[in-house]
């Protein structure tokens, strides 16, 4: 269920916006996918080093083919990956540009505070209507406070969900003889298997719900509450493809 945006006074919009941990993890984020590329980028380039001179100057022969046919896709692997964790960089650098954005043309708390006190202190005076005029006016610019931050609140919906659309990251080829993988199955399978075929479906799950709730929010709805905390779903990169690197070189 989700909220129009409009239905929230400022006092709500501004507080939340307010209240928020800023656009730091984004960019925390953003750091650390760009830290990812480039290993994988100097990996993929040097294991293609260590494949052209081993297969051409000092291996020659079937099974020095067998190792390049085999290897070969995970150098493609590496490179493909790197440019995706690139893009998950450059996602989470416009979800912080899209935060600052709309940070700043957020009405600040303190500022609704003093419309209401003033609007407060119009009312217990108002004894011979002299204030009336003042009081239509403050009305009135709460009522364009309202306004800016619905919009705001709008805009920054459209723009994170944009900015959380990923393309998903696949498993690199297999690389080892089934063989080999069968008898090291035994071992491994229950302790490594599960859980990351369970990481893999709950990764692609946030990658299609995340931005599709972040959209239903960027325009008025009828609906009831919010749910804007799926952008964190890219705040751990690096670890994920470390442990699922790990986990097929021991295959």
């Amino acid at each position: 269920m989700f909220v129009d945006f409009a239905m929230l006074a400022p006092e709500i919009n501004s507080a939340r916006m307010y209240a928020g941990p800023g656009s730091g993890p984004m960019l925390v984020a953003a750091a650390a996918w760009h830290g990812l590329a480039a290993e994988l980028r100097s990996a993929a380039l040097s294991y293609g080093s260590a494949l052209s001179s081993l297969a051409n100057e000092e291996w020659h022969g079937p099974a020095s083919a067998a190792m390049v046919a085999a290897a070969t896709p995970y150098v493609a692997w590496m490179s493909t990956t790197a440019t995706q964790a690139e893009q998950a960089a450059a996602q989470a650098e416009a979800a912080a540009a899209a935060y600052e954005a709309a940070f700043a043309a957020t009405v600040p708390p303190p500022v609704i505070a003093a419309n209401r006190a003033q609007l407060a202190t119009l009312v217990a005076t108002n004894v011979l209507g002299q204030n009336t005029p003042a009081i239509a006016a403050t009305e009135a610019q709460y009522g364009e406070m309202w306004a800016q931050d619905a919009a705001t609140m709008y805009g920054y919906a459209g723009s994170s969900a944009a900015a959380t659309r990923l393309t998903m990251f696949t498993e690199p080829a297999q690389a080892t003889s089934q063989d080999g993988q069968a008898r090291q199955a035994a071992a491994v399978a229950q302790a490594t298997g599960t859980s990351a075929g369970n990481q893999q479906a709950t990764l692609s799950q946030l990658n299609t719900a995340v931005p599709h709730a972040l959209q239903t929010l960027s325009s008025p709805t009828e609906s009831s509450t919010p749910s804007t905390s799926g952008l964190a779903s890219i705040l751990d990169p690096e670890q994920q493809f470390l442990e699922h690197d790990h986990v097929d070189r021991g295959a």
